[in-house]
């Protein structure tokens, strides 16, 4: 399975044990998940942007 989606899973889980008392946690672990599914974009789209 792609790592993205396990990270999902696992951040799931951990808000779901209410492992993310403050905001700030649970935002800066989603902006993390956020930027490796941008990273993930690119690397899959890389080759059909440069495309012409």
């Amino acid at each position: 399975m792609n790592n993205v989606f396990l990270s999902i899973e696992d951040i799931y889980a951990a808000l779901h044990n209410g492992e993310f008392d403050e905001p700030l946690t649970l935002a800066r672990a989603l902006d993390r998940l956020s930027n490796a599914a941008w990273d993930e974009v690119e690397e899959l789209y890389q080759s059909s942007l440069l495309i012409r």
